[in-house]
């Protein structure tokens, strides 16, 4: 799951939702000194990157990316069901999106942002980006930008076949997006601790 999908699926806890978010840049051991909902919620994230790839429900979609695209699948995957999660949303959300991601950019501005994250946390809430993975020629724009990094740029033509594929994209997701929900779920039940609650 990309951000969006993180912080969804740690609401009601502000804590988690930071993580959502900051559990991309804090690495290694979890420092000590975090406010206790944060660890938590840092530990949330690790668990969802870590069930997303061992979940057979996600696995099996990574072949809809092609060979030329296979070893970037988990990362584009989780761009995609971001993109799903946000159009869609009035299907898997709840309210409107844009007042869910104004309070998530809100909620994590109040903790520390390594400075790893900060410019890009920063031209997150400039654009309302998570808002604008509704459409797919942003997410298309954020695939470009990774397989550059990535030094793959030579594989971007192969993004072109995503889009008319996104209906079984979207298949995919109704599977396994219910599993995530219920996992995390069960997860928060046994592993928390701070009584947190979203604002």
């Amino acid at each position: 799951m990309n951000h969006l999908a993180h912080c969804w699926l740690a609401r009601g806890n502000n804590g988690h939702i930071a993580g959502g978010f900051l559990g991309d840049y804090y690495k290694g051991p979890i420092r000590r000194d975090l406010p206790e909902a944060l660890q938590e919620g840092i530990r949330l994230h690790r668990y969802i990157d870590s069930l997303t790839n061992q979940l057979p429900e996600m696995r099996s979609t990574y072949s809809r990316f092609g060979m030329e695209l296979r070893r970037v699948a988990p990362i584009l995957l989780d761009l995609v069901a971001d993109h799903l999660l946000a159009r869609h949303w009035d299907r898997y959300g709840t309210g409107q999106l844009t007042d869910f991601t104004t309070n998530c950019y809100r909620i994590i501005g109040q903790y520390e942002i390594p400075a790893s994250g900060k410019r890009f946390y920063d031209h997150i809430v400039s654009r309302n980006l998570w808002c604008e993975y509704s459409d797919f020629d942003v997410i298309l724009s954020v695939m470009c930008r990774i397989l550059m990094r990535l030094r793959l740029e030579d594989r971007a033509t192969h993004l072109s076949k995503l889009e008319p594929q996104i209906e079984d994209f979207h298949q995919d997701f109704r599977e396994y997006f219910p599993i995530l929900v219920s996992n995390v779920r069960t997860w928060k039940v046994n592993n928390t601790a701070s009584t947190c609650k979203l604002e």
